[in-house]
C-alpha cells in the first residue's frame, strides 16, 4: 500500500513539474514575443529596418505592417495599401491606411478609383475632402457643390489635403466675396485670426479684415476707426463685434459707445437684441444687480438663449420667482426640459401657489443627478431607485471580449501601449450599440480600466448606470486618505472620479496632474504644509502620494471655508481666491448660488461632484443607513 502511494505520488509530482515547466516556458515565449513587439515597433516607429517575419503570428503584427508602411507612405505602391487593407482585420489601422491610399490617389488623379474605394463611415475629414474632389471632377452635381462647400465653410482651419479641393472651388467661382465673408465671420467668432486673414484675399476689401483682428485685440481704439463711420452692413457688424469684446473688459464703457453709435447708425433688430444680450450677459457674469432688469427688458423671442438662461440665474440669485417663471418659460423646449429647469420651474410655481408642482419634479426624481437627488429629497423618496445595485454583466462580456479589436485593445494595455489601445477601443465602440456600449463597459470594469469604462457609458448618455458610472477603485486609498485629513472618503471619491475618472496617469490642459489633477504648484505648497520634504513633481503620478496630497488640500480648503462643502469644492477647481468675489450679499441656499457661479466649467463641476459624493455615500454607507441626503450636505451661501 505504502509502495503504491509512493508510486502515485511520485506520479504527481512528476505532472506539477511537468506543468510548472510548460507554465514558464509559455510564459517566457510570450515575454519573448511582447519584447520583440516592443523593439520592432519602436524601429519601425523611426523609420528603421526590422524583420519581424517571426512574429507574424501575433495578434498585434498588424501594427507593425502599419508603421512600415506608414512610415515609407511616399514610396509605398497603392497595392501594397490595397494588400494591407485586404489582408488586415477591420480597425483604426486599416481606415487609416484606405485614407492614405484616397490621398494618393487623388494624387494621380485617379478619381474613378477614388469613388470605388472611399467608405462614407472611415477617414473623417481628409478623405471626405479627397472624395469631393473626386466627385467635383467626376459628377459635379448642386449636391456635390454643397457637400464641397459645406466642408469649406468651416471655422477651423482644414487639413492640406483638402487644399486642392479648395482650390477647385475657387476655379469655378464658388468661392467669392460673400461665402469668403462669412466664413471669415464664422472663424473670428471662434479667434481664428489666422484662418480669418488668410481668407481675405478672396474679399473686395481685404483691408477689413486686419480692422476686425485690431478691434478684436484693441476695441476701444479700433471703434474710431475712419471705415466704421460708413453705414454699410459689414460696418455695423464690425461695430457690434467691438462692442461685445469691449463688454468683455468694462460693461459701462461698451454700453456707452453702443449708444452712442445707435445714434448715428441703423442695426437690424436681431443685432440690435444681439449685442444687447451680450452686454446683458457680462453683466450678469459680473454679478451686476441691474444685469437682471436689463436683460428682461429684451424681448424674449429676440433675447439670445444664453441672455435667457442668465436671466432665470439672475431671478434665481436675486430670488425673483415671477422673472424667473417667465424665463424658464421662454426657454427653447430642449432647454427648459433639462433636470435643472425643470427643478427650478416646479420651485417657481410653489412659491407663485401654483398646483401640483410635486408632479413636475417626479420626472426629475427618477435621475441620478444633482437635482435628480434634490427632488427625491424633496419628495422624500429613497435614492435606491436611482442608484441602483451593479447587473450581472458577466453572461454577456465574453462576446465583447472575444471581438478581434477588443483583443487587440485589451493586449495593447496588458503590454503598456495605452494610447494605442484607447484607439482601437475607440474605434470598436463606433461599431456598437447601446447595449453593446454598456456591455463594454462592463468588460472595461473587468480588466481593471475604468477611465474607458467611464468614457464608454458617456457615449450612451445614460447617466443613471451608476454602477459602471461609479467603480469603487482605490478604496482602501480613499478611505485612509480621507480619515487621514479628517474629511468623508465620499468627497474624496466625487473629486477623484470627476477629476481623473480613475486614471493616474493622466495630465490636464492646465498641467495639472494624477488621481486628483493637481497642479505642481499647489502640490508643492500642501507638501510643505504637511512637512513633505523630499516631494517630486512626478510623485504626482503615484497614486498614493496624489491621493495623499489631494485630500489634504481638500481639507484646508473646507476648513477655510468653514465647513461649507459647496464653496470649498468650488475653490478645488477655480481656485479659493475667486469664492469671495462670487458669494452674494445676502444668505441664499447653495443650490441657487452654485446656478450662479460665472464659469461654467466651475459651475458644472460643483454639481457633478456634489452629485457624485451623494452616489459615493451611498454605495459606502447604504447598508447601515449612514449614508447623507444631498440637501443635508448643502450648507447656505451667504456674505463672506
Amino acid at each position: 500500500m505504502k509502495s503504491a502511494l509512493k508510486i502515485i505520488y511520485k506520479l504527481l509530482l512528476g505532472i506539477v513539474f511537468l506543468l510548472f515547466l510548460s507554465h514558464n516556458s509559455f510564459a517566457y515565449t510570450n515575454q519573448k514575443q511582447v519584447n520583440d513587439f516592443h523593439e520592432a515597433y519602436d524601429k519601425l516607429h523611426k523609420g528603421q529596418l526590422y524583420d519581424s517575419s517571426h512574429l507574424k503570428g501575433y495578434m498585434l503584427h498588424p501594427y507593425l505592417d502599419y508603421e512600415r508602411l506608414k512610415q515609407n507612405i511616399k514610396t509605398s505602391s497603392n497595392q501594397s495599401l490595397l494588400n494591407f487593407i485586404h489582408q488586415n482585420p477591420p480597425s483604426w489601422l486599416s481606415d487609416d491606411i484606405n485614407t492614405e491610399l484616397l490621398i494618393k490617389l487623388s494624387q494621380q488623379q485617379q478619381w474613378g478609383q477614388i469613388l470605388k474605394f472611399y467608405k462614407k463611415d472611415q477617414g473623417g475629414i481628409k478623405a471626405r475632402c479627397v472624395n469631393a474632389e473626386a466627385s467635383m471632377h467626376i459628377r459635379p452635381s448642386a449636391a456635390v457643390q454643397n457637400e464641397a462647400l459645406k466642408i469649406w465653410l468651416s471655422a477651423n482651419s482644414r487639413p492640406k489635403v483638402c487644399d486642392p479641393l479648395f482650390a477647385l472651388l475657387v476655379r469655378k467661382g464658388l468661392v467669392n466675396d460673400s461665402r469668403a465673408w462669412q466664413r471669415i465671420t464664422l472663424a473670428m467668432d471662434k479667434g481664428k485670426t489666422g484662418l480669418a486673414r488668410a481668407l481675405s484675399k478672396y474679399l473686395n476689401e481685404p483691408s477689413l479684415v486686419s480692422l476686425w483682428i485690431n478691434l478684436r485685440k484693441h476695441p476701444l481704439k479700433n471703434l474710431k476707426n475712419k471705415r466704421l463711420k460708413n453705414k454699410d452692413g459689414r460696418s455695423t457688424q464690425l461695430i457690434a463685434y467691438g462692442i461685445k469684446r469691449l463688454a468683455r473688459k468694462n460693461t459701462e464703457t461698451a454700453r456707452s459707445q453702443w449708444n452712442k453709435f445707435q445714434r448715428s447708425h441703423t442695426f437690424s433688430t436681431k443685432l440690435k437684441a444681439d449685442v444687447e444680450s451680450y452686454i446683458g450677459v457680462r453683466e450678469a457674469l459680473n454679478h451686476n444687480p441691474y444685469a437682471l432688469q436689463k436683460l428682461a427688458a429684451i424681448p424674449a423671442n429676440l433675447r439670445s438663449e444664453e441672455a435667457t438662461i442668465w436671466t432665470a440665474r439672475m431671478a434665481l440669485r436675486q430670488g425673483d420667482w415671477r422673472k424667473l417663471r417667465s424665463a424658464i418659460d421662454s426657454m427653447p423646449a430642449e432647454t427648459k426640459t433639462k433636470d435643472r429647469w425643470r427643478y427650478w420651474r416646479a420651485q417657481t410655481g410653489k412659491r407663485l401657489g401654483e398646483k401640483n408642482t410635486h408632479q413636475q419634479l417626479l420626472p426629475v426624481a427618477k435621475n441620478a443627478s444633482f437635482y435628480g437627488f434634490l427632488a427625491a429629497d424633496e419628495l422624500r423618496r429613497p435614492y435606491s431607485a436611482q442608484i441602483k445595485p451593479t447587473e450581472n454583466w458577466s453572461q454577456l462580456t465574453p462576446r465583447i471580449a472575444n471581438m478581434p479589436s477588443m483583443q487587440r485593445a485589451t493586449e495593447l494595455y496588458t503590454i503598456g501601449k495605452p494610447k494605442l489601445a484607447k484607439k482601437e477601443w475607440l474605434w470598436t465602440l463606433k461599431k456598437l450599440n447601446k447595449q453593446d456600449k454598456l456591455t463594454a463597459a462592463a468588460y472595461a470594469l473587468e480588466i481593471n480600466q475604468p477611465f474607458l469604462a467611464i468614457i464608454t457609458v458617456s457615449q450612451t448618455k445614460d447617466w443613471n448606470q451608476t454602477g459602471l458610472r461609479f467603480p469603487m477603485e482605490y478604496q482602501s486609498l480613499v478611505s485612509q486618505s480621507a480619515r487621514k485629513h479628517g474629511i468623508i472618503p465620499a468627497w474624496v471619491y466625487g473629486i477623484m472620479r470627476r477629476e481623473s475618472a480613475f486614471d493616474p496617469q493622466i495630465v490636464s490642459s492646465a498641467n495639472a496632474k494624477g488621481l486628483m489633477q493637481i497642479l505642481p504648484a499647489t502640490a508643492k505648497n500642501v507638501a510643505r504644509k504637511l512637512g513633505i520634504r523630499s516631494h517630486r513633481t512626478s510623485d504626482l503620478f503615484v497614486p498614493e502620494k496624489n491621493a495623499n496630497l489631494g485630500a489634504a488640500y481638500l481639507s484646508q480648503m473646507l476648513k477655510r471655508f468653514k465647513g461649507n462643502y459647496v464653496k470649498a469644492t468650488a475653490s478645488y477647481n477655480a481656485g479659493p481666491g475667486r469664492i469671495p468675489r462670487w458669494t452674494p450679499n445676502k444668505h441664499i441656499s447653495a443650490p441657487r448660488w452654485i446656478e450662479s457661479i460665472p464659469f461654467e466649467e466651475t459651475r458644472n463641476y460643483v454639481r457633478a461632484v456634489m452629485s457624485y459624493t451623494t452616489i459615493y455615500d451611498y454605495k459606502l454607507h447604504a447598508r447601515n443607513n449612514a449614508n447623507q441626503r444631498l440637501s443635508k450636505r448643502l450648507q447656505a451661501v451667504g456674505p463672506n
